[in-house]
């Protein structure tokens, strides 16, 4: 779920207002944990359900070109995984780092 207001109105005429809107309550909230961690940079004081935990490391592999919708990576860097259970071990994160080593390096030609 989203707490897009154009997905949450779509989802009220599936499920109705009531449970649409709790399940925007919900991501909102879920958003604010990745607002949090990411704008503090640091963990919380109060530890998170590992549901959050998946779901923040899922936002984060969505960023990766790997898991871009339509699209297929070839480049030399890029991760591939071919078994579905290695996927999800790993949350998706498989693009390795760049020749230079740096985690946080941008990569020109992945970008």
């Amino acid at each position: 779920m989203t707490s897009s207001p154009r997905v949450v109105a779509l989802c009220e005429q599936v499920v109705g207002t009531t449970y649409a809107q709790q399940g925007g309550q919900n991501a909102r909230a879920r958003e604010a944990l990745l607002v949090q961690l990411l704008s503090q940079r640091t963990l919380p004081e109060r530890g998170w359900r590992e549901a959050d935990i998946e779901w923040v490391l899922r936002e984060l592999a969505a960023m990766d070109t790997n898991n871009f919708v339509a699209r297929c990576g070839v480049g030399e860097r890029e991760g591939r995984v071919a078994c579905g259970v290695v996927w999800r071990r790993h949350y998706g994160l498989a693009h390795g780092m760049g020749r230079s080593g740096e985690l946080l390096a941008v990569q020109p030609k992945a970008a």
